[in-house]
């Protein structure tokens, strides 16, 4: 009998540590919180690639990245940061979306920022990246000149579910007055074709006159994440507000009768300093969007990426939309019944500092990206199983 108790509390022992390679802090009943790597270089934006690997761009130095979350092994790639790159503020190595056909054509999307004859500017480029030799190349431009500044660059990068189109999110450049501006590329959602061409049935197309022919939506500050919705299709988002009023959203056109438009979410509309915010001050608003919520009423979280759960390891949580935070430090998990938030949990909260992006990888882990010079990639995993219930210290059960 003692034999088998010690048996026991050996394994108990064990299921309460992570994986090889990884530290586990045990955060609630049913996960753990893993640090899986730490001394990255300032990762961005986060995907997986077929090979299993996290790419991920950096947005200080402005290099692509592929790191192999069983051995941590980190590959860089040569052949970036383009030239004219620009790393300053909120400026940089931004948004990355690979080719669902990445392993065949060896596609990312990528967008970035640049000076131009010291104009501070944006651009997306779609380039060649070949593991084999490490070397990225063949830079396509697909949206030039999109307007740059220190702060309220953008931009995030999302394939549409049917892997048609791109769409891509552009902050304000810190001039308000842009986002209600349909000629002005500040404060916009665009939707263009992965070769760069512009669909004509895109809500303010005018015979490719740009940039109003590539507008999805408009009336942004600064919308840093993007995700469709497994199920419906629609496309959602998380967006910086000034001082209060961070703002979750669907992003989508509207139709009256007959006039295809693309709706109008209120940034720059009014007078400042918080101009059309949530629902405040946003009357007479034309083609206006309300929110799904805000985050919160008299504060800001700072909102970043999101991503909607599909994997297997959590299969109550599928559906669920995950979204990280840079001031508050914080994971989200709400569960949405059509457009309404019906549940709402906070898995992390500051232990960790600022968090850039989060993803699932293919094993249904979720995997998050905190946001500092040195960064450190975390994952939550499925509580390891334990085939008995027995009585031990706190310390040894890992609760």
């Amino acid at each position: 009998m003692y034999r088998h108790l010690l048996w026991m509390m050996l394994f108990l022992t064990i299921a309460a540590t992570a994986l090889p390679g990884g530290q586990a802090v045990r955060a609630a009943p049913g996960y753990d919180i893993e640090v899986v790597k730490t001394g990255l270089d300032r990762p961005w934006s986060i995907n997986f690639a077929p090979d299993e690997r996290l790419f991920f761009t950096a947005r200080n130095s402005g290099r692509l990245y592929a790191l192999n979350i069983t051995t941590g092994a980190v590959q860089t790639f040569s052949g970036l940061p383009p030239a004219g790159f620009r790393a300053e503020q909120e400026a940089g190595m931004l948004g990355m979306e690979l080719d669902p056909d990445f392993a065949v054509n060896k596609w990312a999307y990528i967008c970035y920022s640049y000076t131009d004859s010291g104009n501070r500017r944006n651009r997306l480029s779609r380039f060649t990246v070949n593991p084999a030799t490490g070397v990225v190349s063949g830079e396509q431009i697909l949206i030039d000149n999109m307007v740059g500044a220190l702060y309220h660059n953008g931009c995030r990068v999302v394939l549409s579910p049917d892997h048609q189109y791109l769409f891509v999110s552009m902050g304000d450049a810190s001039n308000p007055s842009l986002a209600q501006n349909l000629d002005s590329t500040g404060g916009k959602t665009f939707r263009i074709f992965k070769n760069g061409d512009i669909p004509t049935d895109n809500p303010f197309y005018d015979n490719g006159r740009l940039p109003r022919s590539l507008i999805w939506t408009y009336g942004h500050r600064n919308h840093q994440g993007l995700a469709f919705h497994p199920t419906t299709g629609e496309l959602w988002s998380t967006e910086h507000g000034p001082d209060i009023m961070d703002e979750l959203n669907v992003l989508t056109v509207g139709d009256d009768n007959g006039r295809r438009y693309g709706h109008n979410y209120g940034w720059g509309w009014g007078s400042g300093p918080r101009y059309c915010l949530g629902t405040v001050n946003c009357d007479g608003v034309p083609d206006f969007m309300p929110p799904v919520a805000v985050f919160n009423a008299d504060s800001t979280v700072a909102t970043s990426d999101m991503v909607f759960y599909t994997g297997s390891a959590f299969p109550e949580w599928f559906g669920d939309l995950f979204f990280v935070t840079l001031k508050t430090g914080r994971l989200y998990r709400l569960k949405i019944d059509n457009r309404t938030i019906v549940e709402q949990e906070i898995l992390i909260d500051n232990q960790y500092g600022r968090l850039r992006d989060v993803t699932v990888g293919p094993d249904g882990f979720i995997y998050i990206s905190t946001d500092e010079t040195n960064a450190t990639l975390l994952r939550i995993r499925p509580t390891l199983e334990r085939p008995y219930r027995v009585q031990l210290p706190l310390v040894m059960r890992g609760e």
